[in-house]
């Protein structure tokens, strides 16, 4: 059911607004929305607060803390730190933050020379990697000393590049230098600069500019013999790599001290902060704020009792008259243990609207149903009790497992009690291996019987959706949906009774008035919904005969089964049998499961919830802090 709600104003002075709003935030109960002044009342007396009310201290303390936080790591806040830093005034948490920035700098500094040392290990890898498709080459270099190298790289269509770097360097060099080029791969060529050392600045100004990737040494490297360098380098790297490591460990350790203390400080500024942008919204005079917002009917006393514990009498709640159809009012459904699971699956499309239906209940009663009747193996349904159990013990904390297990559950008693009915247990396995029967229907025999049972459910959900959706009209004072509506749900019925006397199961007599009603319902359709009227009413038959795809996916899936059984009983060994049987047992499930979840929601979405749920509602969502049991808060829909 959707949770009926209240529409309030809080009402402060200006000197406590603050801690009121600190007392809303931790109680997690109002879902807030802009002050509108009451009518006759100008923006003279009641107006919005000065945009300029976050202070720029609170934004500047959570860039540098988050600063902090992502140089430390990922790490988990510890919940009584959030606690005990979320009740702090603002000057004793500027103290906090004020006391992490020599950690911070630290930080800082280990960063800068991590980042530092990686560039420099992979500079001197890059020119390692070069020597290395070189090396036959530089093997056979003479030990001369006094001479730099550098490295170059090029795409392979830029080849003759080196040809000219190498005319140029000895025209600059006086010939006094080498140049060694060689394949590096397929689609690059690597080359090997050899010059005086005293001509390096002239070669770093002559390379400068082209488009090549250059790979220069360190200065201590300048001028060392080609046959020194590699092992040089490798030890170089070597040492780096130790350094590295030891900042990394020293940043580690940084963060195990620090890092729970960032991310809770992080998270305690974004609510300081969300507070102070919620109260843009609020109504301000001269010496009083009004915050207005939703607030569940029967919380409004606990939201009494947190602002009188925080702030005293002086926080006054005025709650309002609402309207059952109150436009801007949010929604909240509020379901038992089961059925709760199904709210999100209920609004996934669209959040119906304050004060109409609640479709959660419909949806929770009526889905497991049609994926059982479609998938209807009492076989399956073990392999799935089996498979949802193990993911509950493997992933029980798991919020999508928390919201998958009821609706599991249910689906699976589903399948099984079809399964039971119709007999099959792995399709036809359990009758030849344990001689069980159907107690209903066998569906492969049964198909005429099962398209009027899918029917005749289309005929009952569609017929509901209309009838709820008339009661639905009303609530929302939409008078010419309620007699489009009654007049669709009169032309389904008249159109079953007309097909009742064409095939002989009611008098003939009817016939006549059932073609009278469905003209009638035709008329009315086009005066009140207009030229589109009569589609709506071909409309409403197609979705009664969509539920057909109730039989035909169950029976799709019985074929499969079937299909599996006989190939594995055709086997040459029983192991090839079990291997074949059990492939295409698995593959009919999956199949059968995914394709039964998909159409059986496509049946509610498309042909049972279009006739009566009223779209247009905003969920509740209050504004919830960190130590309420929400995440860092943010601004709410409606301009908060």
């Amino acid at each position: 059911m959707l949770v009926p709600m209240r529409r309030i104003d809080i009402v402060v002075t200006r000197s406590v607004a603050p801690r009121a709003m600190r007392a809303i935030h931790r109680a997690g109960l109002v879902h807030l929305r802009p002050f509108e002044p009451a009518p006759g009342i100008g923006p003279a007396v009641f107006g919005p607060e000065p945009a300029d009310v976050v202070p720029s201290l609170l934004v500047d303390a959570q860039a540098r803390i988050a600063e902090l936080a992502a140089l430390l790591g990922s790490r988990q806040a510890p919940p009584q730190a959030v606690r005990d830093l979320w009740n702090l005034d603002d000057g004793v948490l500027a103290q906090r933050i004020a006391a992490m920035d020599s950690a911070a700098s630290e930080a800082q500094r280990l960063a800068t020379l991590r980042l530092a040392l990686g560039g420099e290990i992979a500079r001197l890898h890059g020119y390692r990697e070069l020597m290395a498709s070189l090396s036959a080459v530089v093997g056979g270099l003479p030990r001369v000393r006094g001479y730099a190298s550098t490295g170059i790289v090029v795409a392979a269509r830029y080849r003759p590049y080196i040809r000219l770097i190498r005319d140029e360097l000895e025209s600059l060099t006086g010939g006094r230098c080498e140049v060694i080029a060689a394949d590096q791969g397929q689609d690059r060529v690597a080359a090997i600069l050899l010059y005086p050392v005293r001509d390096a600045r002239a070669v770093e100004a002559l390379l400068g500019g082209r488009d090549l990737e250059e790979v220069t040494l360190p200065e201590e490297f300048a001028g060392v013999p080609f046959d020194e360098l590699g092992p040089r380098l490798d030890a170089e790297q070597d040492r780096l790599r130790l350094r590295l490591a030891a900042a990394e460990a020293a940043l580690l350790d940084l963060g195990a001290q620090h890092g729970g203390t960032a991310s809770a400080l992080r998270q305690v500024l974004s609510d300081r902060i969300a507070e102070q942008e919620a109260l843009r919204a609020a109504g301000g005079s001269e010496h009083v704020i009004v915050i207005a917002g939703w607030v569940p009917a029967s919380r409004v006393e606990d939201l009494r009792g947190a602002l009188a514990a925080d702030v005293g009498a002086i926080a006054v709640v005025v709650e309002h008259e609402s309207s059952t159809v109150a436009l801007d009012a949010p929604v909240a459904m509020e379901n038992g243990p089961v059925l709760r699971a199904f709210e999100s699956l209920a609004s996934f499309v669209a959040v119906p609207r304050y004060g109409t239906i609640d479709p959660t209940p419909l949806l929770g009663l009526t889905l497991p149903a049609f994926i059982g009747l479609m998938v209807g193996d009492a076989g399956y349904a073990l392999v799935m009790l089996v498979l949802l159990v193990a993911a509950r013990r493997r992933w029980r904390d798991a919020p999508l497992l928390r919201t998958l297990w009821p609706i599991g559950l249910a689906t699976i008693c589903s399948t099984a009690v079809f399964g039971v009915l119709f007999g099959e247990y792995f399709g036809e396995t359990g009758r030849r291996i344990l001689g069980v029967h159907p107690l209903w229907l066998e569906r492969r025999e049964g198909v005429l019987a099962l398209l009027i049972l899918a029917l005749s459910i289309g005929v009952g959900q569609v017929s509901l959706g209309l009838a709820l959706g008339i009661v639905n009209a009303r609530q929302v004072h939409h008078r010419r949906d309620a007699v489009s509506r009654s007049a669709l749900l009169g032309s389904v019925v008249a159109g079953v009774v007309l097909l009742a006397a064409v095939s002989g199961f009611v008098p003939g007599e009817l016939a006549l008035v059932a073609a009278s009603a469905l003209a009638l319902a035709a008329v009315i359709l086009a005066l009140t919904v207009g030229i589109s009227g009569p589609i709506e009413l071909l409309g409403a038959f197609g979705n009664v005969l969509s539920y057909a795809r109730l039989m035909a996916i169950g029976l799709a899936g019985v074929m499969l089964a079937l299909v599996a059984d006989r190939l594995g009983a055709l086997a040459p060994n029983v192991l090839a049998g079990l291997l074949v049987a059990v492939t295409l047992h698995s593959l009919n499930l999956v199949l059968g499961v995914f394709d039964a979840s998909i159409q059986g929601l496509r049946l509610h979405y498309v042909e049972f919830f279009s006739k009566f749920v009223e779209p247009g509602g905003a969920r509740y969502a209050p504004f919830t802090s960190v130590v309420s049991g929400g995440q860092a808060s943010a601004p709410v829909a409606g301009g908060l």
